[in-house]
């Protein structure tokens, strides 16, 4: 019997045991978890008057670039250059050329031979006017003392003394017009330019139509960049198209460094929007900036045909805040630190982004601390410490000072 009833008994007491000791522990006090406001960089908003800015991009191309053709048909004598000498111009692709220099030669035997017999044409008409004013003499002769005024034209030889006439204006214009076709189997430059490629050679026929082209060219002078900005860009820089008076839109080309290169002007709008892109299409100038052997000064850095280039376009002066990209958490919003270190989200205008920079209208105001550094979670009103400022002082330093003082006292 006393095997059955003391286990249990004993069971009985530990658990009784257990829960006294249970009761005996102390309640557990809520350790008070103290959260440090984070460190952030602020920079202070200071407004500023200066000229619109964005960079773009575009490909260069030609401000002039023509075909040259042959105006007369017939073989292909020669090319340049038809001398050794310095600069002279050579009819090869990239080959240079001044104004009105010999580029082809063209075979002339059949021209010369139409001059001469348009020649032997004006002496026959200006023989036959004479004889025709002869004959009207003769006529006016046999007449005798009757008013000569009265006899009819034809018997005046009137009609055959303007035809005479005509004849010989007609002679003279074909004669005329040889002799310019004698001239065009020169084919002379029409600019300071740059050959492209050339499609005939010497020996080889030229004719008319798509036969007569001679080769490609392009002009010296200037260059055009095409490239495209959207209606945002254009209003941030106070472009206005089909506007003469409006100020001018300064273009620049930048090499690898951001560095200017070279400085031309956004020419004209081509008053069309890309629909895929809906952006506005551009033409930028760029003024003496191909490689040139004739310019002195020689061109620095020159642009190519097909060449993509950065742009940095400057526009109207504009009052505006200039802050680094990191200061936005999104694409319109900062946060402002207030006097008592406490962050506040701020929605501002955003004019304009380039180079890591952001141009800001409204929304900031002179002395506003910005803050630049990103904080992943914040809250309205969120405490934060500024890198920079001195230390907030803790309680018992601040009572300790004060029990000094009074005892200085």
């Amino acid at each position: 019997m006393r095997k059955f009833i003391l286990p249990p008994l004993v069971l009985s007491g530990l658990v009784w045991f257990a829960w006294y000791l249970i009761q005996l522990r102390p309640d557990p006090k809520p350790k008070e978890i103290k959260r440090e406001a984070p460190y952030v960089e602020v920079v202070l908003a200071q407004s500023k008057s200066m000229p619109a800015t964005i960079e773009s991009h575009g490909v260069v191309r030609p401000h002039t670039r023509t075909t040259l053709i042959a105006e007369v048909p017939g073989i292909v004598n020669g090319v340049a250059p038809f001398q050794k000498a310095e600069n002279a111009p050579s009819f090869r692709a990239g080959g240079f050329f001044k104004k009105d220099d010999l580029l082809v030669k063209i075979e002339e035997v059949d021209l010369l031979s139409a001059v001469a017999e348009a020649k032997a044409n004006v002496s026959r008409a200006e023989l036959q006017l004479v004889q025709e004013r002869e004959l009207a003499d003769q006529a006016k002769s046999e007449w005798g003392k009757r008013d000569w005024s009265k006899a009819s034209e034809l018997v005046r030889r009137l009609p055959q003394i303007r035809k005479a006439e005509a004849e010989i204006n007609s002679a003279q214009a074909r004669l005329k017009q040889a002799q310019k076709n004698l001239d065009r189997t020169r084919v002379l430059a029409p600019f300071d330019g740059r050959i492209i490629r050339t499609m005939v050679d010497r020996g080889q026929r030229v004719g008319g139509g798509s036969s007569a082209a001679l080769a490609e060219v392009y002009a010296l002078d200037a260059a055009e960049i095409d490239l495209s900005l959207s209606q945002k860009e254009i209003s941030f820089l106070g472009f206005v198209d089909g506007n003469p008076n409006g100020s001018p839109i300064q273009v620049e080309t930048l090499d690898s460094e951001g560095n200017a290169v070279h400085r031309g002007s956004l020419d004209r709008s081509q008053g069309m929007v890309d629909l895929k892109t809906r952006l506005t299409n551009f033409v930028a100038r760029i003024d003496n900036c191909f490689a040139n052997p004739f310019s002195n000064p020689q061109v620095l850095s020159p642009l190519s045909l097909g060449q993509f280039v950065n742009l940095r376009l400057t526009g109207k002066k504009i009052t505006t805040f200039i802050l680094p990209d990191s200061a936005f958490r999104d694409l319109e919003t900062i946060l402002v630190v207030d006097q008592k270190n406490r962050l506040h989200p701020r929605k501002v205008e955003v004019l304009n982004r380039t180079n890591r920079q952001v141009w800001v209208g409204k929304g900031l105001k002179n002395g506003d601390r910005v803050c630049i550094t990103p904080i992943e979670i914040i809250s309205e009103g969120m405490k934060v410490r500024v890198v920079g400022d001195a230390p907030p002082i803790p309680k018992a330093e601040k009572v300790k000072e004060a029990a000094d003082q009074n005892g200085t006292k």
